[in-house]
């Protein structure tokens, strides 16, 4: 099974204090609807993404129980971590890269999903590739809820989170970022769209 292509080497705990901001990035107010911490010029989520329905209202279909249909789709769904209902209210859920990119809106009204330069401007601002993994951890809230692979298994509970980015890396893969939590650093990624992880949101600008 193949989650990761490429490991070249990421998440978002609470309590993260902000960072000086870009000339061209600057400060805007605090989101109110959902908790958020700005960084490198963005308000991120300091949770992950919990939504069955997308912006416009429709349902994202869950599929969680049927491993064999999951890893035929190529429209977008969701998965409980580890299949297991009870860990959404903790870790939010696992979406293929599908949901992610779907034009109706995977993240909240004012939100959308952080691109791949994003998630670099992020690392870069806590410290490089090396040492961002372990900034974040150290705050609480950083949320491993591991990962389903594109064959439809589950994996990494407790000791990896693994975040989408919006940007495609070719006809069957997307960039993300992932946290080993026996590690310092934040990774970089090449997963499969059929893949699920957990999302991040910032807010629109």
């Amino acid at each position: 099974m193949r989650i990761i292509a490429r490991i070249l080497g990421l998440v978002l705990g609470s309590g993260v204090a902000a960072t000086a901001q870009p000339a061209d990035h600057p400060a805007t107010a605090q989101p109110a609807d959902h908790p958020a911490v700005q960084i490198a010029g963005l308000w991120w989520m300091q949770e992950n993404l919990s939504v069955t329905r997308y912006q416009n209202g429709d349902s994202i279909p869950d599929g969680t129980a049927d491993h064999a249909a999951w890893a035929q789709l190529s429209t977008g769904a969701w998965a409980y971590p580890d299949s297991q209902a009870a860990l959404r209210r903790s870790f939010g859920l696992l979406y293929n890269w599908y949901a992610v990119n779907d034009p109706r809106g995977l993240c909240p009204t004012g939100w959308r999903l952080p691109t791949h330069d994003e998630w670099t401007a992020l690392t870069q601002a806590l410290g490089g590739e090396t040492k961002a993994g372990a900034v974040l951890k150290a705050r609480q809230g950083w949320l491993p809820a591991g990962f389903r692979g594109s064959d439809g298994t589950y994996g990494g509970l407790g000791a990896y989170a693994y975040w989408w980015s919006s940007t495609g890396s070719g006809i069957n893969g997307a960039w993300g970022r992932f946290v080993d939590g026996t590690q310092s650093g934040i990774f970089m990624m090449d997963g499969y769209k059929r893949s699920a992880f957990s999302v991040r949101c910032v807010a629109k600008r």
